[in-house]
């Protein structure tokens, strides 16, 4: 079966609208992507710095955080 009305026209204005939004939402998904890359790559670690994690216990804590470890007999 085909559709009872064809007249390409007149659906390429009432489909107007809904295509305007569907892009206007894929270049604001791609600004927000953007955003992320470029505060992640700022806001990343400074391979320089002194902190790290060595055998499961970071280092840059304070003392008063790192659990004390059981003494061995």
């Amino acid at each position: 079966m085909s559709a009872p009305d064809t007249n390409t026209e007149t659906k390429k204005a009432a489909h107007k609208t809904p295509i305007i939004g569907m892009i206007a939402v894929v270049i604001f998904a791609v600004v927000l992507l953007f955003i992320l890359v470029s505060w992640l790559s700022f806001a990343g670690n400074d391979p320089s710095s002194e902190g790290g994690v060595e055998g499961g216990i970071s280092t840059d804590l304070p003392e008063s955080t790192i659990p004390a470890q059981p003494e061995a007999d």
